[in-house]
């Protein structure tokens, strides 16, 4: 496994490794709810080890960020995998939920390309971008 995978998947191995005196939902079981990508290849790659140490790692990918945390919420699944403490902090307070991390993960970067503009500033007043990211205030702080 290349070090980037593991320093990536370590927060998942610290839940496993914590949840097995818990209550996972069947026993030595842990459900996490996770993005397509990269976060269930993440996990994909560490499902193995977790075998080794007993853990069935169920992995349930959704393509929305509402429906996990609603999930972990009902106690249908463990855990997800997906997003930013501003992120949460808002679906806690918009939805009533009371949701606490667990540990940190790691951040996809992202970035602006343009053919036209070299930089933002030479982006002109009400020109159409192709994403409300900047708008945004949860998903600026990525």
């Amino acid at each position: 496994m290349n070090r980037r995978l593991l320093l990536a998947a370590l927060p998942i191995l610290a839940i496993a490794a914590c949840s097995r005196g818990g209550a996972p939902s069947n026993g030595n079981t842990l459900t996490v709810a996770a993005t397509a990508v990269p976060h269930a290849e993440i996990l994909e790659a560490v499902k193995p080890a977790l075998a080794k140490q007993g853990i069935d790692l169920q992995i349930r990918v959704f393509n929305d960020y509402v429906q996990p945390n609603l999930q972990v919420d009902q106690k249908q699944i463990d855990v997800n995998y997906f997003e930013t403490k501003p992120y949460l902090d808002s679906f806690n307070a918009a939805r009533g939920t009371h949701l606490v991390p667990y540990a940190g993960i790691h951040v996809e970067p992202l970035g602006g390309y343009s053919h036209k503009w070299k930089t933002i500033a030479a982006h002109p007043p009400g020109a159409r971008r192709s994403s409300s990211i900047c708008a945004n205030s949860r998903r600026a702080v990525r």
